[in-house]
């Protein structure tokens, strides 16, 4: 059986494009990502990476796990949360991004109280741009997004606004809870409700 630790190595790579991005965001070095990569490919018994220049390439064979590995990875959640849903504890972990202002003027009070509140849940923070991290979340490998909203100008100014009076709200997005788990349902809540 193929490991998933491995595996979710290979996904992370596919979402991110360098050994140094993944090891960057699980903490560790990227000779360790490499060792494990490879080690991945002999249990697979297929190339998985093809170097291209400073980077490395998916092989179709890595591609079709990286879909596969998604969905592991989402069934495995799926089944800690309804493991959790049977006791009172959240626990699990969340996956987050922010931009720069929103990590520096709220996230600290964010996690605060998510480690004070719910000590078994694991939160994961990064800071990226919102291009990359809305990429994350759409591939599952973000479950929330905190980016900023830029609507669109408006063919008029209503009375009394100015040119510098456009609303910049700070939204966020991400992976859909499963309805039938109610653990996770009060995780997002919690972090949807949370005030800012």
């Amino acid at each position: 059986m193929l490991d998933v630790r491995r595996l979710r190595l290979l996904a992370e790579l596919s979402a991110h494009g360098t050994l140094a991005a993944v090891a960057e965001l699980l903490h560790q070095s990227p000779s360790s990502v490499s060792q494990q990569l490879t080690q991945l490919e002999r249990d697979v018994g297929a190339e998985l990476l093809r170097k291209s220049g400073r980077r490395v390439e998916l092989t179709p064979a890595a591609q079709i796990l990286v879909e596969h590995t998604q969905l592991v990875l989402a069934h495995l959640e799926e089944a800690e949360a309804a493991v959790a849903s049977l006791t009172d504890n959240v626990s699990g972990a969340v996956h987050l991004a922010a931009f720069q202002s929103a990590a520096l003027a709220f996230m600290p009070q964010l996690l605060t109280r998510l480690a004070r509140d719910y000590p078994r849940l694991k939160v994961t923070m990064s800071q990226r741009l919102p291009e990359e991290a809305l990429f994350g979340a759409r591939t599952s490998v973000l479950d929330l997004v905190i980016a900023q909203q830029y609507p669109p100008p408006p063919r008029r100014p209503a009375s009394g606004a100015g040119p510098g009076s456009a609303d910049h709200r700070p939204s966020a997005t991400g992976r859909p809870p499963p309805a039938t788990h109610g653990a996770r349902s009060r995780r997002w809540q919690t972090l949807e409700t949370f005030p800012g």
